[in-house]
This record gives C-alpha cells, sequence and structure tokens, in this order.
C-alpha cells in the first residue's frame, strides 16, 4: 500500500506542476489574446483531444492494462509497444496528414492565418497522441518516477513557450507552446519499445477486445461528450461565447486533471489484485483510492468555486467577469467528474470495458442531446449545468455498478463526512469573499477555509485512525523528524 501511496503522491506532485503550468498558460492567453483569442486556442486543445482518441484505437489503453503482465521478458509483456506503436503510427499520421491537408487548402484558398493555426493544431496533436502512448507504457511498467520527470520537465517551459508564441503568432503561437507540455513525454516512446520473446505473442485476443471497447468508449467521449459543449456553444453563439466558457472550465479542467495523475497507479494496482483473485486486497485499495482522491479534490472544487468571484477577474481580466457564474456550477460539479475517475478504472481492472463503452455511448447521447435542446434557450449557463448533471450521474452508476455487479462497495459514509468537511471550507472562504470582496478577502478565505476544512475532518472523524496511521508511518519515514512528528501528531488528532 506504501508503494502505492509513493506512486501516487509522486503523481501527484506532477499533477500539482501540470495544474500550475495549465493554470498559468491560460491566463497568458486570456491576458494576451483576448476572449476571442481565448476561444481560438480552447477550439485547438479540444480537437488535440478528440483527435486522439479517434484515432489511438484503444492501443495506450491495451499498453496500460497489458504491458505489466509477467508472463514474459523482465516482468513484463514485451512486443507489446513496439507492435502497437507501429500501428499507432499508421493511425494518427492518417489523420494529421488529413488535418495538414486542410490547412494546405486553407492557404490555396488565402487564407493564411488560419493556415498556421491549423498546423499548429496538427503538431499538438501528434504531440499528445505521443504521450499517451508513452505514458501508457510507462505507467502499466510502474516507471512513476519517469512519467513525472517528463510531466515536470513540460509543466517547466509551457507557460513561456505559451507566451513567447501568443506574442510572436498570436493564437498560432500559443498552440505551438502548448506542443512542448507533452513532448518530453512523446520523446521518451522509443525506450519502451521492445522486441517480442519467442514463443510469446504479444497481443492476445482479449487484449484485442479491450482495445477495441476502450477506442469505441473514448471515440464517443470525444464525440459526444469531451468539451462537446464548447462545439454547441459556438454553432449556437460565437467565438466570444466559447472564449467565455473555455475560461470559466480552466480551473474544473486542471481540477480533473490532477485526478488524472493522482489515480494513475490505479489500473495497474486494481489489474494486480483482481488477476490473483484477492478480493479483499481489491476492496481495500478501492476504498482507500476513493477516500484519498476526494480528501484532496473536494477542498479544492468547492474552495475554488468560493473564490471565484475574485480569482477569475484578477487574473484573466474584467472581460471575463461573465465567466465566474459558470465557473462557480462547473467547479461545484467537478468534485463527481473526478471521482468517477476511480470506480472507472476499477471497472477497466475487472476488463468491464463493453459496460464502459455501453455507459459512454448513453452518457455522450443524453449530453448532447440537453445541450442542444437547452444551450439556445438558456445560453452559456445551460451547457455547464448539463454537463455536471450528466457526469454526477454517471459517478453515481459507476459506483452503484461496482457495489451490485462487482461486489465492491464504497464508504459512504466517509465520502459523506468528507464532503461536509470540504462544505465547511467553501463556506468559511465564501464568507470571507462576501466580507471582503478583493485580493485579501481571497488569502484570508483561502487560509480559513483551510482552518475550517481540517477542523471539520478532525470533529467528523472522517479518515479512519488506520488510514492517518499509516500516512503518519510514511511521514516518519520519507521526512525530517522534527517536521514528521508535528505532522503525525496533526495527522493523527480527531475522532475515528
Amino acid at each position: 500500500m506504501q508503494s502505492m501511496l509513493g506512486s501516487s503522491l509522486l503523481n501527484a506532485a506532477a499533477g500539482l506542476l501540470s495544474l500550475v503550468a495549465g493554470f498559468g498558460s491560460s491566463v497568458i492567453v486570456a491576458r494576451t489574446l483576448g476572449v476571442e483569442g481565448a476561444g481560438i486556442v480552447a477550439y485547438a486543445l479540444w480537437i488535440m483531444t478528440v483527435a486522439t482518441l479517434l484515432s489511438d484505437f484503444g492501443m495506450p489503453q491495451a499498453v496500460l492494462r497489458f504491458v505489466g503482465q509477467a508472463d514474459g521478458g523482465d516482468g513484463a509483456r514485451p512486443g507489446l509497444v513496439l507492435l502497437l506503436t507501429r500501428r499507432f503510427v499508421l493511425t494518427t499520421g492518417t489523420l494529421a496528414a488529413a488535418i495538414v491537408g486542410y490547412a494546405l487548402w486553407l492557404d490555396y484558398a488565402g487564407k493564411a492565418t488560419a493556415t498556421l493555426i491549423w498546423i499548429a493544431t496538427a503538431a499538438l496533436f501528434l504531440s499528445y497522441a505521443y504521450s499517451t502512448m508513452s505514458l501508457g507504457a510507462a505507467q502499466g511498467l510502474g516507471r512513476f518516477r519517469e512519467s513525472s520527470l517528463n510531466t515536470a520537465i513540460g509543466c517547466l517551459v509551457q507557460p513561456f513557450l505559451v507566451a513567447l508564441g501568443a506574442v510572436l503568432l498570436g493564437p498560432a503561437g500559443a498552440i505551438f507552446g502548448h506542443v512542448f507540455r507533452h513532448l518530453p513525454q512523446a520523446l521518451s516512446l522509443p525506450k519502451y519499445l521492445k522486441p517480442a520473446a519467442r514463443g510469446i505473442e504479444p497481443v492476445t485476443p482479449p487484449m484485442k477486445a479491450y482495445a477495441r471497447n476502450a477506442w469505441l468508449s473514448g471515440g464517443l467521449t470525444a464525440l459526444l461528450g469531451s468539451r462537446v459543449e464548447l462545439a454547441v456553444i459556438g454553432l449556437f453563439f460565437n467565438l466570444v461565447a466559447v472564449g467565455h466558457y473555455a475560461i470559466a472550465s480552466t480551473m474544473a479542467g486542471m481540477v480533473v486533471q490532477l485526478s488524472y495523475f493522482l489515480v494513475a497507479p490505479l489500473v495497474p494496482l486494481f489489474s494486480h489484485h483482481s488477476d490473483r483473485g484477492d478480493h479483499a486486497a481489491l476492496t481495500k485499495s478501492y476504498r482507500r483510492s476513493l477516500l484519498g482522491l476526494l480528501l484532496v479534490i473536494a477542498p479544492v472544487s468547492l474552495g475554488g468555486a468560493a473564490i471565484s468571484p475574485v480569482l477569475i477577474p484578477l487574473l484573466f481580466g474584467e472581460d471575463f467577469r461573465s465567466s465566474v457564474a459558470l465557473s462557480v456550477v462547473l467547479l461545484g460539479f467537478t468534485v463527481f467528474s473526478a471521482l468517477i475517475t476511480v470506480p472507472y478504472r476499477l471497472m477497466l481492472a475487472r476488463e468491464k470495458s463493453g459496460t464502459v463503452l455501453r455507459l459512454s455511448l448513453l452518457e455522450g447521447l443524453a449530453c448532447i442531446g440537453l445541450l442542444f435542446a437547452t444551450v439556445p434557450l438558456f445560453g452559456t449557463m445551460a451547457a455547464a449545468v448539463v454537463k455536471g448533471l450528466t457526469l454526477t450521474a454517471s459517478c453515481i452508476f459507476c459506483l452503484w455498478y461496482c457495489h451490485r455487479r462487482l461486489g465492491i462497495a464504497c464508504d459512504l459514509l466517509a465520502l459523506a463526512k468528507v464532503l461536509l468537511a470540504a462544505a465547511l471550507c467553501a463556506a468559511a472562504a465564501g464568507g470571507c469573499i462576501w466580507w471582503m470582496p478583493n485580493l485579501a478577502g481571497m488569502a484570508i478565505g483561502i487560509l480559513t477555509g483551510a482552518i475550517a476544512y481540517a477542523l471539520g475532518l478532525a470533529l467528523l472523524g472522517a479518515v479512519p485512525a488506520e488510514e492517518r496511521r499509516m500516512v503518519a508511518d510514511l511521514a516518519k519515514a520519507r521526512l525530517p523528524a522534527p517536521l514528521a512528528g508535528m505532522l503525525s501528531r496533526a495527522i493523527l488528532a480527531g475522532r475515528g
């Protein structure tokens, strides 16, 4: 468990850095390019995600799930990454060529600015796509230190290159700057391209079925769910409305991204317990993962919603004040869109990709249907509410499915206590903002909210004593004695 916790903490550190770098880059784009420029960059990032999900054919997910199986090589399945990467080059290269071809057609039509934006988008797509394949191999083999280092390098250069590109080339330059966020991980892919061992089949029929379902699920998510609200808003309104929504969703998106880093070790961990038939260990890991993720995500989401009225105009400018209400709604629902990552990974580890596929289809159809029905009437706020409600419903279904169909239940009481403590955090921070709606009030609100959250956790006994003792032992082993002692006393205080 401590090994898994160490991997999660390492990925959490990388996730926090990614959070800061991504948020900083969004601020730079908004300040440099304005509302419309922010909308263009947001579209490019959406196309990056959609193009990757449509062209990867589930190969990164298959690598993550199966590359660590101990049936060949040095405890891993050799040849899998090499074989799938060859296919990956064909599928992603074809789509990238189509994007570049469209860009050249725009150039022929005399639209040089649009041409450069589309070429930058193609480069961003390739950088991100190959980083997902490399990341799947690294995490499937348990090399979290390598992937965290690559993330750190990309995050350190991202804001500077986004700023430089935005100043020199406008939206296209900002998109080129985002390319370098994913490039270090993408360039690490060759180290995982080992040939297959004699007598071992790199790809088996169950792997093909798993990859197919993962790809169909990802494709449906891309077309029907993943930031599809940007496309719908752009269809009925304009790039200014897209820009406002994109900035409003920035903080929520960063929180979800952080959750991805926190749960990165879970598919290999859950798969290990599942393959061994250790139901008790699998259940304990699942419950701990849910609780640990919510402890981090809930105060960030709800507390972030409370300080949004000051934070967004302060960082992005007064032009984006109308994004505040959207941000509050999106951040409030982010708790559930982040929490779903744990049962989702349990379902993948148990090879229930068919269920994930059907869920993605239903969620996507419901989301896009409600968006088309409500956005023309109620505007961008309808998009935020629809997105939040569909993700919340999916989260509840996944928790139910893991309980009833997989026999692995979450501890609802513990999760409810954490949510209540996070609500106290948000109430304390929001009260300070109401009393003093400026930078000083926000600073006081953050401090007050943190204190309220810690007190709420302690008084409610939200974290079981066993989990607190484990974290305290880890602190004693990894931190200097004075700091470890102080942290241990704080962790072990309270009920439970």
